[in-house]
């Protein structure tokens, strides 16, 4: 295991991005083909899924079938997921996670987020990120509040702001 990190972590920053996305892609698309994840009148094929995963993380809001007659909750959920991966960036969330925690990132790694988020400097990175973090997610939080003054009384509590949490952040992402 150690000598699988050790090999990841001397590829070249550009490979590591492309990669970390091509595998939130695969996880992502193998979860959304889990019979979890499918409404009982899915006819999709794995390769929907594939698409379907590939387009959130790419916040493209495009799909071969509808995400509403295709996926349960929990495959709903995985696709909000997605989207949010996408849109905030994998690096990103995994470094504002790893400064949560109270641990130091590399040079290394902070180049690897430089070169990810387009920045041309490093100083004050950390507050950089959880600003971006906090922003969106209240960002978020604002919009789906506003449509859920519309979707609550159409289509009652749950999924209503189910509903506005879902297109708040696809709408912000995209």
């Amino acid at each position: 295991m150690n000598t699988l990190l050790d090999r990841l972590s001397r590829l070249p920053i550009p490979l590591k991005i492309v990669l970390s996305f091509a595998v939130v892609i695969l996880v992502g698309s193998l979860l959304l083909s889990l019979p979890i994840s499918q409404a009982p009148t899915s006819e999709a094929t794995y390769f929907d899924h594939l698409f379907t995963a590939v387009s959130m993380v790419c916040v493209t809001g495009l799909y071969t079938q509808p995400v509403a007659t295709t996926y349960s909750l929990f495959g709903q959920i995985i696709n909000i997921l997605l989207i949010q991966l996408g849109g905030l960036g994998l690096i990103t969330i995994v470094a504002a996670v790893v400064m949560r925690m109270g641990r130091r990132v590399s040079v290394r790694d902070e180049l690897t987020l430089k070169e990810a988020l387009n920045r041309n400097e490093l100083t004050d990175f950390r507050r950089f990120l959880v600003s971006v973090v906090k922003y969106t997610l209240l960002i978020e939080a604002f919009g789906m509040g506003l449509l859920s003054l519309h979707f609550i009384p159409e289509l009652g509590l749950q999924h209503g702001l189910f509903t506005s949490l879902y297109l708040s952040v696809s709408a912000f992402n995209n």
